[in-house]
C-alpha cells in the first residue's frame, strides 16, 4: 500500500492497488517522515478504516487537522492499555470518539474547567471493570500531559468503552444511558426520603443497585413481573410501612415519566431491598 496523504505522524491515507480502495490507517509513527508515494509500514498499523465511508473520513481528517498528534498517539496507547486490562478488543471507532473526547478533556483541565459526571455513582457500580480500566488509563494520561483528570473523567471514558461493545449501535447506547438515569432517580428518591448517604461498601446496597438496574430495564421495555405474591405484599406493607411509602413515591415517579405502573411483586422486592439497606440508619 502506498501513502496518498499524510495527516499527521499517526494517521495516513493510502491506496490499496490490489483491492482498488483507499484506506485511512492509524498507528504510532505511521506518518512520521513519510511523503506521498512512499510505502506504509504495515507492522505499525493499529486500525484501518475504509475511506469511502464519507462521514468517517470527514471526521478523521478533521481530527487529524485539529488534534495534537501527541494526543492521537496517547489515545492509541491508552486504548491498548484498556484492551489489555479488559482482555478484549474494542470496536475500532472508539479511536474517533475517544481521541476527540480526550483532546477536549485535556484542554478543559488545563483551563481549569471541571465537568461533573452526573452518572458517576451508577457507572462505578454497574461498569466496575470498565471504570477500573479507565482509571488506569487516566494515570497514564495525567502523567504524560501533566494534567489532573479525575474519576468523573474516568466515568466518561468507561461509557465510551461500553459504547464500543455495541459496535456503533446507538440504540443500545441510548438505552444504557436511560437505564442509568432511571437508576439515579430511584436511588435519589430513596436517599432523600430517608435522608441518608449510602454506604457503597454495603452488600445490601450492592444488591439494591443490581435490582434497580434490572427493574429500570423492565420499565424501558414495558415488561412486568408476573404477580404471584399479592397476599405477602399486604403483610409486608404493614410490617415495613415506611419502605412501602417510599416505593409508592417511586411508583409515582415511574408513572409520571414512563407511563409504567409498578406491579405488586415488583413493589414487594423493592420494599424488601429498601428496608435491608435503610434499617441500618
Amino acid at each position: 500500500m502506498l501513502i496518498k496523504q499524510v495527516f499527521n505522524n499517526n494517521v495516513v491515507l493510502v491506496d490499496d492497488d490490489l483491492k482498488k480502495r483507499e484506506y485511512i490507517l492509524i498507528g504510532k509513527g505511521l506518518g512520521f517522515q513519510k511523503k506521498k508515494g512512499m510505502k506504509v509500514d504495515i507492522d505499525r498499523v493499529e486500525k484501518k478504516f475504509i475511506s469511502d465511508d464519507a462521514s468517517v473520513k470527514k471526521r478523521l481528517i478533521a481530527l487529524a487537522e485539529e488534534v495534537d498528534p501527541d494526543i492521537f498517539d496517547a489515545t492509541s496507547e491508552m486504548i491498548g492499555r484498556i484492551e489489555k486490562e479488559l482482555g478484549q478488543d474494542l470496536y475500532k471507532y472508539i479511536y474517533l470518539s475517544l481521541t476527540d473526547h480526550i483532546a477536549f478533556a485535556i484542554k478543559r483541565n488545563k483551563e481549569g474547567i471541571l465537568v461533573r459526571n452526573s452518572f458517576l455513582h451508577e457507572i462505578k457500580r454497574i461498569y466496575k471493570n470498565e471504570f477500573a480500566a479507565a482509571m488506569l488509563a487516566l494515570e497514564y494520561l495525567n502523567e504524560r500531559f501533566n494534567v489532573d483528570l479525575n474519576e468523573d473523567e474516568a466515568g466518561f471514558i468507561a461509557i465510551h468503552i461500553v459504547n464500543s461493545y455495541y459496535q456503533g449501535n446507538s440504540d443500545k447506547y441510548d438505552e444504557d444511558i436511560k437505564v442509568l438515569k432511571i437508576m439515579k432517580d430511584i436511588l435519589n428518591i430513596i436517599r432523600y426520603y430517608y435522608k441518608i448517604d449510602y454506604d457503597e461498601d454495603d452488600l445490601d446496597y450492592d444488591r439494591l443497585v443490581t435490582h434497580v438496574r434490572f427493574f429500570a430495564k423492565r420499565v424501558l421495555l414495558m415488561k412486568r413481573l408476573v404477580d404471584n405474591n399479592d397476599d405477602l405484599l399486604e403483610l409486608v406493607k404493614i410490617k415495613y410501612d415506611r419502605a412501602y411509602r417510599c416505593v409508592e413515591k417511586i411508583n409515582d415517579y415511574i408513572m409520571n415519566n414512563y407511563s409504567y405502573e409498578i406491579g405488586n411483586d415488583e413493589k414487594l422486592y423493592l420494599i424488601l431491598h429498601i428496608d435491608r439497606v435503610t434499617r441500618k440508619y
